[in-house]
C-alpha cells in the first residue's frame, strides 16, 4: 500500500468538526472513587455488556489480532485499562497525544479497555488500539485533521476506524480519505450525531456519507435515545445512554451520546474480524463495509424494516456468535 503524506496542522477555518454534544453524569478520579459509583464486584461490564451477552461472546472471541484505529481527542496513554492495549498513536492537532478532553479516553475504553482485574472492560478486551487524535483539547478540529488520521489508520493497517465525531457540512478531503479507507476494505463505523430534538434529517458527516456504518444509540430499554440524531443513513442501533468508561486522568466517567454507541459498534466488529480470522470457513463473506453491514443485519432486531431513527434496530450479538 502507497504511503500517504501527511501534512502539518493547520488552523481551523470555517467549517470544524467537533465532538458531538454528549453528556456526563458521574466521574470517579480513581478506581477507589468508581467502587462508590459503580457496582460492587472485581471488574465491571456496562449494563449494555450484561444485558447483550458480551462476556459469553468472549468464550468465542476477545478480538484478537485486529486493529481498531480511534479517531478522537487522544488518548490517556498510561491508564491502567488501557495502556497494554495502544500499539501506535499520532497526533493531528498540535496539543499532543494525551487526552485533556477525556471523550477519546472514553471511546477507547468501549472498544478495547483490558480485562485485568480492575476498572470496566471493553467489548473487544484484546484488540489493539491505534489512536489518531484528530480534535483537539477543546474537542474541535480541522476536517485536514480528521482526513489525515483516516489515511495514517489506514497506512497503518487498521482493520476498524471508530469515529465519534461530526461536522455540519460534507468536505472534499475528508471524503476522499472516507473513500480511500473504503476502497482498501478498512470498517469505517461513525455516529449519528447528538442532534436528534432538532428534526427528522440531522445526521453529520462522516456519518451522513454513503458507504459508512452510522450508528445511532439507544437506552437500556432498546428504545431510541432522545438526543440521538435521525435520517435515512441510520444503520443500527447500540447502547449509548448511560455508559461507563475509561476517563482522563486515570479516571473512569459515564457519559451518554451516539459517541459511545459507535465504539460499541466498532468493538462488536472487532469480535466479527477476530471470530472471521479464526473460522476456515465462511458462508458470509468479510471483505468490505458492505459486508460487515450484513453480519450486523444478523445481529439486527429488525433487518427487514429501517426506519430513520433506529435504522435496522438494536443488536443482539449473543444470537449471531452462539451460532
Amino acid at each position: 500500500m502507497a504511503d500517504k503524506k501527511l501534512s502539518k496542522p493547520s488552523p481551523i477555518t470555517q467549517k470544524p468538526c467537533v465532538v458531538p454534544k454528549h453528556t456526563i453524569s458521574r466521574v470517579a478520579n480513581n478506581e477507589t472513587e468508581l467502587k462508590t459509583v459503580a457496582d460492587a464486584q472485581r471488574e465491571r461490564t456496562n449494563w449494555a455488556g450484561s444485558i447483550l451477552g458480551i462476556p459469553q461472546v468472549w468464550q468465542v472471541t476477545q478480538g484478537e489480532g485486529v486493529k481498531v484505529a480511534v479517531l478522537d481527542t487522544g488518548i490517556d496513554s498510561d491508564h491502567q485499562d488501557l495502556a497494554a492495549a495502544i500499539i501506535d498513536t499520532a497526533d493531528f492537532t498540535g496539543d499532543g497525544i494525551e487526552d485533556a478532553n477525556g471523550h477519546g479516553t472514553h471511546c477507547a475504553g468501549v472498544i478495547g479497555a483490558r480485562l485485568n482485574g480492575v476498572g470496566f472492560v471493553g467489548v473487544a478486551p484484546k484488540s489493539e488500539l491505534l489512536v489518531a487524535k484528530v480534535l483537539a483539547n477543546n474537542g474541535s478540529g480541522a476536517y485536514e485533521w480528521i482526513a489525515n488520521g483516516v489515511y495514517w489508520a489506514v497506512d497503518n493497517d487498521a482493520d476498524i476506524i471508530s469515529m465519534s465525531l461530526g461536522g455540519p457540512v460534507s468536505d472534499p478531503e475528508l471524503y476522499r480519505a472516507i473513500q480511500y479507507a473504503l476502497f482498501y476494505g478498512v470498517h469505517v463505523i461513525c455516529a449519528a450525531g447528538n442532534d436528534g430534538g432538532l428534526g427528522t434529517n440531522t445526521i453529520g458527516y462522516p456519518g451522513r456519507y454513503g458507504g459508512v456504518i452510522t450508528v445511532a444509540s439507544h437506552d437500556r430499554n432498546g428504545n431510541p435515545s432522545g438526543f440521538s440524531s435521525k435520517g435515512g443513513e441510520v444503520d443500527v442501533m447500540a447502547p449509548g445512554s448511560d455508559i461507563w468508561s475509561t476517563y482522563k486522568n486515570g479516571g473512569y466517567a459515564e457519559l451518554s451520546g451516539t459517541s459511545m454507541a459507535t465504539p460499541f459498534v466498532a468493538g462488536l466488529a472487532a469480535l466479527i474480524v477476530a471470530k472471521h480470522k479464526q473460522s476456515g470457513s465462511h458462508n458470509t463473506p468479510l471483505h468490505n463495509n458492505e459486508d460487515l453491514k450484513n453480519h450486523l443485519l444478523f445481529m439486527a432486531a429488525h433487518p427487514g424494516y429501517h426506519d430513520n431513527r433506529a435504522g435496522y434496530g438494536p443488536l443482539n450479538p449473543f444470537s449471531y456468535f452462539a451460532q
